[in-house]
């Protein structure tokens, strides 16, 4: 664990969640386009870039991985 990630002070749950939900907007991204105008190439382009986006997203939420990163050139350094 490397206690220098903002994320790792948050229980695995909490990202999970947090992938998930991501999965779900990306889904909903894709899909909505083609629910308002009907099928067309352009709008499934759309879908599929979003469709490959939530899988990537479950796959993240599935192995549990951390959510939220800060590089290094924004976190604060403590000076103890």
């Amino acid at each position: 664990m490397n206690s220098n990630e903002y994320g790792d002070r948050f229980p695995r749950w909490f990202h999970r969640a947090n992938w998930g939900g991501g999965a779900l907007a990306c889904l909903g991204i894709g899909v909505t386009p083609l629910i308002a105008w009907g099928p067309n190439l352009p709008g499934a382009l759309w879908a599929l870039f979003w469709f490959v986006m939530a899988l990537g997203a479950a796959n993240n939420a599935r192995l549990g991985v951390n959510s939220i990163h800060i590089p290094a050139r924004f976190r604060k350094s403590r000076r103890d």
